[in-house]
């Protein structure tokens, strides 16, 4: 039999322990930051592209994801693979996304690097290898106004807010070329088109914002 005198106390910590099941489980809550991929256009650093036939299903069952695009965009004689997309569940997108996005692809990961004219953007590289050809992907990884260099210090950092706070969007934006170099990254054309591919990204947040 629990004292009066603790009543007040336990009362107190079983309320705390019920914040993170009613802001989960009951309310689902998640935050919107207003970015969205389908905003990246069609048309993106002066290179034209098409869609690829990956399904809406496979992206939702596999990633937890609903906005989302993938196209090859044409660039000289290559064709550049970007895939990005938004999850609530963020751990979809971050544990090693190159082997479900990229099958068909040997696809190794070879560290990172800064994106051309953007120190704030880490990106992850991968050594592409399909056959005798070679090249480099790259991708970035977008949390609450920031990029992600480091996944697992990410997973700690973010453990605790997670209890007691609404789900943030992580967001995929990846690039694949048979082509360049992971030696040289800023020369690799998956990379440039990552680059215009993120800004775009940042852009459409103020598309929406209504003119004052």
């Amino acid at each position: 039999m629990i004292s009066h005198r603790f009543a007040p106390i336990t009362v107190a910590l079983l309320a705390l322990a019920l914040i993170p099941t009613v802001i989960h489980s009951y309310r689902g809550l998640t935050i919107d930051d207003g970015l969205r991929v389908s905003a990246i256009p069609e048309v993106l650093a002066g290179a034209r592209s098409a869609p690829t036939d990956r399904r809406a299903r496979w992206v939702e069952s596999n990633l937890a994801a609903t906005d989302w695009i993938e196209r090859n965009y044409r660039v000289g004689d290559d064709n550049i693979r970007l895939f990005a997309a938004q999850s609530f569940d963020p751990k979809r997108l971050y544990h090693h996304p190159e082997l479900a996005v990229l099958r068909g692809y040997e696809a190794v990961p070879s560290g990172r690097a800064v994106l051309p004219g953007r120190e704030d953007v880490p990106v992850h590289l991968l050594r592409m290898r399909r056959g005798r050809d070679q090249g480099v992907g790259a991708y970035a990884l977008h949390y609450d106004g920031t990029y992600v260099e480091k996944p697992l210090l990410f997973q700690i950092r973010t453990a605790g807010d997670l209890l007691f706070s609404g789900r943030k969007a992580m967001t995929l934006i990846l690039t694949a070329d048979l082509s360049g170099s992971v030696d040289s990254p800023e020369t690799a054309p998956s990379v440039k088109l990552l680059k215009a591919a993120v800004e775009a990204f940042e852009a459409s947040r103020r598309a929406e914002e209504p003119a004052e």
